[in-house]
Parts: C-alpha cells; sequence; structure tokens
C-alpha cells in the first residue's frame, strides 16, 4: 500500500503543477464578456514560444482558426508563453512548430486554438466561450485544419493532387456526357497510383473526420486549409476531389479501392455533408445554416462522430442552427459539472425547441439506435449517440421536388410542375393551424396534436440489424453471402405480404402491386422507368452471383434503395395499406398524424381500454412513440384528412 499510496501522491502532485502551471499563465489575462485570446509564434534558439493577448470580438481581427483533434495524451509538455512556461499537450506543441512554419510561407496571422486560447482548467471561462464558437470560427479569416504529421503516402496525395483534379474533371466530362464512356485509362489515373490512394485512405482514417465539434468549424469560415506536416491544399478542392470522384462519378470505383473500404464512407459522407454547407454558389459569403426541417438528417449522419461529454452533441451543432433557434440555445448553454453529468435535460430542451420550429418535427423522423436510449430521455425525444437500426429515409423527401431528390433515385419519379407542388404540400403541412407542440418541464411529456388513421395488423421484421453496417457486399465473404440473404429474405417475405392485402393471396401471384413499388421508394410519384427497373432487379437480387456488370445504370441505382431499405419493418393495415416504418413496431399499433409533421407517424396505447372504446376514440391520450412511417396516398395532408379516424386529439407521449 505504500509503495501505491507514493505513486498516487507523485501523481497528484504533478497534476497540480500542471494546473498551477496553467493558472499562472491566465491568471493576468481574465477574460471580458466578447473576449477571446488569440496567440502568435516565433522561433528562438531552436524552439518554438507563442505570445497570448485578449482582444474583442467585435473587432475587425486578422486570425487563422485550427481545427484539429486533441488527442488523447495529457497536457504535459511545456511551451514559453508570454515569458512563462505552459503546459500544453504534446500534439498542441507539435502543431504549433508546423502552423509556424505553414505561416512562414504563406500569410503570417494571429492564431485561435482552443486548447490554449481557453483556460481549460476554468469551466466558467469555459461556459462563456463555447457560446462564442460560432463567431470565432465564423470571423476567422480561414481555419486551418490540421492533419498531423505527413507519411511517404500523403506526400504522394499533396504532390499529385492539383493533377489528380484536372484528370477527374476532364473524365467526368465525358462520363457525365456518357455515363457507359469507358474507364478511365493509364493517363487518366494518378502517376502513382496505389500511394496517391493509400494517402488520401490515410487521411480519411484520421480522427478529425469522425469528431463532432470539427463539423461547424470546418463550415463556418469562408475560406479552409488542410494541413499535412508541411504540406497543404484547399480544402473545397479537397472536396470537390472527393465528391466529384465518390458521389458524381464512378471514378473512385473504377480506379482505387477507397469506396470498398468500409472505414472510409463515414469520411466520405461527412465531406459530401460539408461541400453541401460550404458552397460557395449558395452561401454569398454567409455561412449557411441547417434549417429545422434538416437538422434530423444531420443528426443522423453526425450521430457516430465523437465526443468527450454527450452534451457536446447539442452544443458542438448549435452554431450551424438558424438564427433564433441558435440564438434562443446559445443563451441556454450550461458547461457546468451538473449540466453535463445530466446531459440528457439538455437534448430534451433541444428537440422541443426544435419541434417548435416549422418543419422541426422532422427531428422524430431520426431512426432508433441499435444501442438502447438513455433511460431518462422520453420516447418522444430522440437517441442522439450511436449507430442507427437502419438508414434515415423517412426525411420527407416524397415532399421534395423532382430536381431536389437524391440524384441516384431522382430519375425514378414523374410530376409535372413539381417545385410548384412540393411547396404547396409542405406549405400545407408545416403552417397547419393545427398544429401544436407543447411540453411541462416537470414531466416531459410531449403534447402532440393529430389524429388516427389506421392500424397495423402484420409486420414482416427485419432479421439483423448489423447488417445495416454492410455498404455494399463483397461476394468472397461467407458472412455478406449470409446478410445478402437475410435481406432478399426480408423484401420478399414483405412482398408476399402485400401480395396478400391486395389479391388476397401470394402463392401464384407474379404481378407486383404498384404501392409494393412506392413503399420500396418511399414516394408515391413512380415512372414506368422505375416500375420496369425494380421489376427487373427483383430477379437478379434473388441470386447472390449475379453479374452487376449487366445491370442497367436504373438497376444498379434500385440496387442501392435496396441497401437503404434494409433495416425497417413492413407492414399491412387494417384499413388495406401497406407500408414502411422504423424498427420495432407491432400488430396492434396505431399509425397517427401529427399537425405540422411530414411524415406518419407509429404510437403504442399506454392505457388499459376495450375494444369498444378504441373504436370509438380511436387513440389512447397517454401513448410511447416508436418512429416514422411511410404509407402510399397517405403522404400529403388532404389525403390525411380524408383518412380521418375518430376526432381530433391531443397525444401526451411518454
Amino acid at each position: 500500500m505504500g509503495r501505491i499510496s507514493q505513486y498516487v501522491d507523485k501523481r497528484w502532485k504533478k497534476v497540480r503543477q500542471v494546473r498551477t502551471l496553467r493558472a499562472t499563465s491566465y491568471n493576468h489575462q481574465k477574460l471580458r464578456q466578447g473576449q477571446i485570446r488569440l496567440l502568435t509564434t516565433k522561433w528562438i534558439n531552436g524552439s518554438i514560444e507563442i505570445e497570448i493577448d485578449r482582444y474583442t470580438l467585435t473587432e475587425n481581427l486578422d486570425y487563422d482558426a485550427i481545427s484539429y483533434v486533441w488527442g488523447s495524451a495529457p497536457a504535459s509538455v511545456t511551451v514559453k508563453c508570454n515569458g512563462r512556461p505552459l503546459v500544453v499537450t504534446p500534439t498542441a506543441l507539435e502543431m504549433l512548430d508546423y502552423l509556424h512554419r505553414y505561416q512562414m510561407n504563406t500569410t503570417t496571422r494571429k492564431i485561435w486554438i482552443d486548447a490554449i486560447c481557453i483556460n481549460q482548467e476554468d469551466e466558467e471561462e469555459k461556459g462563456t466561450q463555447i457560446p462564442l464558437m460560432r463567431e470565432i470560427y465564423s470571423r476567422a479569416r480561414a481555419v486551418v485544419v490540421w492533419m498531423g504529421l505527413s507519411t511517404p503516402e500523403t506526400d504522394v496525395f499533396f504532390a499529385e493532387f492539383q493533377e489528380t483534379r484536372v484528370k477527374l474533371k476532364t473524365w467526368k466530362a465525358k462520363y457525365d456526357a456518357d455515363p457507359d464512356y469507358p474507364r478511365p485509362d493509364r493517363e487518366e489515373r494518378p502517376r502513382h497510383e496505389d500511394a496517391f490512394w493509400g494517402g488520401l485512405s490515410r487521411l480519411l482514417g484520421n480522427e478529425w473526420f469522425r469528431r463532432l465539434w470539427t463539423y461547424q468549424e470546418v463550415i463556418l469560415p469562408s475560406t479552409a486549409t488542410l494541413l499535412c506536416g508541411d504540406l497543404w491544399a484547399d480544402f473545397d478542392e479537397f472536396l470537390n476531389l472527393l465528391v466529384d470522384g465518390w458521389l458524381n462519378s464512378l471514378f473512385f470505383w473504377h480506379t482505387s479501392t477507397i469506396t470498398s473500404n468500409i472505414n472510409n464512407i463515414p469520411a466520405l459522407r461527412t465531406c459530401h455533408s460539408i461541400q453541401f454547407y460550404r458552397d460557395p454558389d449558395a452561401r454569398n459569403g454567409v455561412a449557411m445554416h441547417i434549417r429545422a426541417d434538416n437538422v434530423g438528417p444531420e443528426l443522423v449522419n453526425l450521430r457516430e462522430r465523437h465526443v468527450k461529454e454527450p452534451i457536446d452533441r447539442v452544443w458542438a451543432i448549435v452554431g450551424l442552427l438558424e438564427g433564433d433557434l441558435r440564438d434562443r440555445l446559445s443563451s441556454l448553454v450550461d458547461y457546468s459539472a451538473q449540466g453535463r453529468d445530466e446531459y440528457w435535460k439538455t437534448w430534451i430542451m433541444f428537440a422541443e425547441a426544435l419541434m417548435n420550429k416549422p418543419g422541426g418535427m422532422n427531428i422524430l423522423q431520426m431512426p432508433p439506435t441499435r444501442e438502447p436510449k438513455p433511460s431518462h430521455l422520453p420516447s418522444w425525444c430522440p437517441n442522439l449517440s450511436g449507430r442507427s437500426a437502419c438508414s434515415p429515409r423517412m426525411h420527407g423527401m416524397w415532399n421534395e421536388s423532382i430536381h431536389g431528390q437524391e440524384s441516384y433515385i431522382r430519375w425514378a419519379f414523374l410530376e409535372k410542375n413539381s417545385g410548384e407542388k412540393s411547396l404547396a404540400r409542405q406549405d400545407a403541412i408545416f403552417d397547419d393551424g393545427r398544429k401544436l407542440v407543447s411540453t411541462v418541464i416537470h414531466d416531459n411529456v410531449l403534447r402532440v396534436h393529430g389524429f388516427v388513421v389506421d392500424t397495423i395488423e402484420e409486420v414482416v421484421e427485419y432479421e439483423n440489424y448489423l447488417d445495416v453496417a454492410y455498404d455494399d457486399y463483397d461476394s468472397h465473404s461467407e458472412e455478406h453471402m449470409a446478410l445478402h440473404d437475410v435481406a432478399v429474405g426480408f423484401h420478399l417475405r414483405s412482398l408476399d405480404l402485400a401480395r396478400r392485402v391486395f389479391y388476397g393471396k401470394s402463392e401464384g401471384i407474379t404481378d407486383i402491386p404498384e404501392d409494393f413499388i412506392m413503399s420500396f421508394l418511399l414516394d408515391w410519384r413512380i415512372n414506368e422507368r422505375a416500375k420496369d427497373a425494380y421489376r427487373k432487379s427483383l430477379s437478379k437480387w434473388k441470386t447472390w452471383y449475379s453479374d452487376h456488370s449487366s445491370y442497367s445504370w436504373e438497376e444498379a441505382q434500385c440496387q442501392v434503395q435496396f441497401r437503404h431499405m434494409r433495416g425497417h419493418t413492413f407492414f399491412s393495415t387494417k384499413g388495406g395499406r401497406i407500408g414502411y416504418a422504423h424498427p420495432g413496431c407491432q400488430p396492434g399499433d396505431q399509425i397517427a398524424v401529427f399537425y405540422g409533421g411530414e411524415a406518419l407517424y407509429v404510437l403504442r396505447d399506454l392505457d388499459t381500454k376495450s375494444d369498444e372504446e378504441d373504436a370509438t376514440r380511436g387513440a389512447s391520450d397517454h401513448v410511447q412513440y416508436l418512429g416514422a412511417a411511410f404509407i402510399p396516398h397517405l403522404m400529403e395532408q388532404h389525403e390525411r384528412d380524408a383518412a380521418h379516424i375518430g376526432p381530433d386529439t391531443t397525444f401526451f407521449i411518454h
């Protein structure tokens, strides 16, 4: 015990020394309201030194903000700061060295780094600085995204980056004109292919792409630079290479294994989302914000990104929200020890504030997670952390214009005057005067005005949620083959149920109900091209070894949708309808409409009442929320009003 006690005493002595050194460095620079610290670097006698001073954030400041990953190593090394020793992490010291060299080769500016410019030992200061994050990053001349030290492969990537961008642009122009244009030949690929793609894969594997705070840090500034060791590239050009090579063409698919590496997919998706919000044509020099109706889909994409504190699931994105919602939430930042421990209170407050905005009820359309929801959360508040149990498909795309559909599937739909009609549909839902959403602080019960339209009668459940982890199937993997069989089996059982609903039986029936294809594509505006492509695809899905090169372009896109629908539950209703829902619904669950909500919503009665009461009242007042649903011919407000069962009610959702 004596040795252990001595070790603990020494460790705590070191911790106290570190805290004392940090406190000493900041004592003479207490921040006032609206102030931040900025630092400058200088190279003296073979080592880096910094100077820190305070500035009012409203000033016309010329500084770079740094976006990086702290690393797991504690603050343990010192750097001279204003002539005094300041203890920082090894990552921060290493980064300061390269930032100094980078600025010597570009433009020398002041620098903002959170780990140094905020006193990390002062909880009160952190609580006042976090609401300023949006202003700090949006006012910066540029953000520098630090990728860490370079490797021989990343050196090749940066060396051939501009040349490969030109090759991709040239090949993509030919591909856009003719989707059947041949694969890139040797001259159209990177000169040192293996090393180039290896360097890109290494960058995409960086923890930066998996942290939540870094998302808003790179979106808010007008200019961004990717820095890796002594080499750098324009971040927007980097995004263009990724999105054009991965989503907007088949360049990556033909020339590399980037897209087949499951570890790269989250980073690629992140880059696609970042590019959307950094789009210079859309932002006009102003940082774009996430509209209330888009918060749900974005939260799903950000769900698996890492945070130090669960409360950061909200505070790390508040700076990207619409103005009045952002201002309201920013004024409520509670970064105290109690606020962090009781993070779920912030999650609940955030969800309720969002649902009071037009389109904000789309947060209910976030799919559940494979991990259990924190016990303190009511059923209506989504889990903001974890892995989604299915893809986020219930996000109202059926109300978007055809042009607004995702590029892989918009060819399947047809609607005249689509833009005008889609706006009218959205307005009819979002601006419905009957909308009512409220909570009471002491019970966290959500009160929503709406009505019931149907009851689930039979379900086809997906058997293996783990399947949704695969973005593609490897024909050489026995595990993937088994998972593919699960996906096909689920789809065929769903088709059997649809045939029984519409034809009274499934045996001997080869026809495919049109409502089933609508359900599969989650849109009622399907065209003949979509029906034909689906029918041809179905026969190929049944055979694992189908030659994918024999797929037409439309059939390949149906295959993408097939993967997206894994993990959902298919169901039929007492009213003779069919549809898809988030996993977890059961026979007897109610299908409800919430005024102001785009999707349909699955509720489970928490009351005990007779069948006679159920038939007359339509639904219990007190219910549990299970998830969102899509049913053909019930997604427009006038269709829902016509399917109304019983009177309007206020649902008390626990």
